[in-house]
């Protein structure tokens, strides 16, 4: 037992080390942070009405709301020591006369005075041009990310793939980008033909894999919620996916796996709230809370964002004000419905593009659409919301076989899917039967697969738009008429409007 004493002397040492230890990572406190978040802004800077479920109007949004609140919540977290993170998941641009008229750039202003720390490119991003997209890019204070968009002569990126933010000496947040692959099909093609968008599944867990041991890592992605529960399924570590493009409210939270989907609707409708937690002794980072703030008229606003819109707001000329008729039943082009189904304001741009064009059939997609169109005055502002796009009216020619194969191709999407490809038509009638076109007829006759048809539809289409191939081989006949003059003459000829739906679309 000569070696007792040495036993009871290492026994108590290690006991010792053991107590230290422990000690010591008790008094690890956990590292945490917030993250702020919104997407599908659409050029919404200023508050606007929708109607709610009891038929009353209410105004929400408005990014200075948007950004005295994160503001407050920064401010809040500062005291505590807690880094407050504000990050934008796509779709900043084209909805408003603000944000059409001056191509974005009060869009970037505002979050430049946001102090926005990293957004992910959306698809609409590019719908003033390539040239734009990369002048905004400059005046952007913050990182604009995407790790699947390339230039298509040299396979490098357009963007950085992710940005990261130091939360300690040994940790970092990390926020990865990703762009849907729909940017090549959703966007003028001429405006993205320079680009290539890669498979987001195959970017994220390669940026992923580089970041991983780093801490916490974050894809910022505007792709829609089936691509984002891929990335999930394959990349189980990521801490969340903030996500945008479906212009969904995700509540309750979509979870895939161990990881979280988020996504705060549309328009600045709401400002995403999610806390994280990490424990500094082994790494592990939880999501401990998160919730949806609705932007009410309640909120105050922060006065140099307010100060910037409003500059921008009395620059817009007064001719956006001018009152140019009278509506009298709403345009329904609330994007549940005109993407699914007839609806009257479908019919009726429609129908404006037959008549003004002689064309035996006209068709428009659902996505060109952005806005209804209330009952009463109508002014020039409110028609550029319901048309943002500059797109012409162009002819083509299609055999009857051609036609059929565009209406099937309309129709293949759910109602959830929200398909911008569901085209609203004028001189057609057809039944939907699943994810088929039957009993079409043209001006009152039966569809002749052998006849050719004059055929009106905008540029975006003739070059490819919403997955229209058969477009692309055709010789489109520029007519010089933009779509949505055509719409302004109209209303402004007319006086009073009073559209309707005539059942030219039933779905069996």
């Amino acid at each position: 037992m000569r070696n007792l004493p040495r036993l009871l002397v290492l026994f108590a040492t290690i006991t010792l080390i053991s107590v230290s230890v422990s000690h010591s990572h008790a008094t690890l406190k956990p590292i945490k942070a917030t993250l702020l978040f919104f997407n599908d802004l659409h050029g919404h800077l200023l508050p606007f009405k929708v109607t709610m479920p009891d038929g009353t109007t209410a105004e929400v949004g408005g990014i200075a709301r948007i950004a005295e609140l994160a503001k407050s919540l920064e401010n809040e977290n500062a005291r505590q020591g807690i880094p407050t993170f504000i990050l934008v998941a796509g779709d900043i641009l084209q909805g408003t006369p603000m944000s059409t008229v001056f191509m974005g750039k009060p869009d970037i202003e505002a979050l430049n005075l946001i102090g926005v720390d990293a957004m992910t490119v959306g698809n609409h991003e590019f719908d003033f041009g390539l040239d734009n997209f990369l002048a905004l890019k400059k005046l952007a204070h913050f990182p604009i990310i995407s790790s699947n968009i390339i230039w298509k002569d040299t396979g490098k990126l357009v963007n950085r793939p992710s940005v990261s933010f130091p939360l300690s000496k040994k940790f970092r947040l990390t926020v990865i980008g990703a762009t849907t692959q729909e940017l090549l099909v959703t966007t003028k093609p001429e405006n993205v033909s320079a680009l290539a968008a890669l498979d987001p599944l195959d970017t994220v867990r390669a940026e992923y894999d580089r970041a991983k041991k780093s801490g916490p890592v974050i894809l910022l992605s505007h792709c829609r919620f089936q691509s984002d529960r891929a990335v999930a399924e394959a990349v189980p570590g990521l801490t969340a996916i903030i996500g945008g493009h479906d212009q969904l409210l995700f509540e309750p939270v979509r979870e895939v796996g161990p990881v979280r989907i988020f996504q705060a609707f549309e328009k600045g409708k709401y400002l995403g709230r999610l806390d994280l937690e990490l424990d500094p002794a082994t790494g592990a980072v939880t999501v401990t809370s998160w919730q949806y703030l609705p932007i009410t008229a309640d909120l105050p606003d922060d006065p140099a964002v307010a100060k910037l819109v409003a500059g921008y707001h009395q620059q817009l000329d007064a001719r956006f004000k001018e009152v140019i008729g009278e509506n009298r039943t709403a345009l329904d082009g609330e994007r549940e419905r005109i993407r699914y189904e007839e609806t009257n304001l479908g019919d009726f741009v429609a129908d404006i593009m037959r008549e003004f064009t002689g064309a035996e059939v006209a068709l428009i997609n659902a996505g060109a659409l952005r806005s209804s169109l209330d009952a009463g005055p109508v002014t020039l502002e409110e028609v550029f919301k319901v048309m943002p796009y500059s797109n012409e009216v162009v002819m083509v020619d299609l055999t009857g076989a051609e036609l059929l194969q565009v209406l099937t191709r309309s129709v293949q999407g759910e109602r959830a899917d929200e398909d911008g490809g569901f085209l609203h038509v004028s001189g057609v009638r057809f039944k939907i039967n699943g994810k088929g076109a039957e009993e079409v007829t043209v001006n009152g006759r039966p569809l002749d697969p052998a006849q050719t048809y004059k055929v009106a539809i905008t540029d975006f289409m003739a070059s490819g738009g919403d997955g229209y191939a058969v477009f692309k081989t055709k010789t489109a006949a520029p007519t010089g008429n933009p779509l949505r003059e055509l719409i302004v003459e109209t209303i402004r000829q007319k006086k009073v409007i009073d559209a309707g739906t005539d059942g030219r679309i039933e779905r069996q």
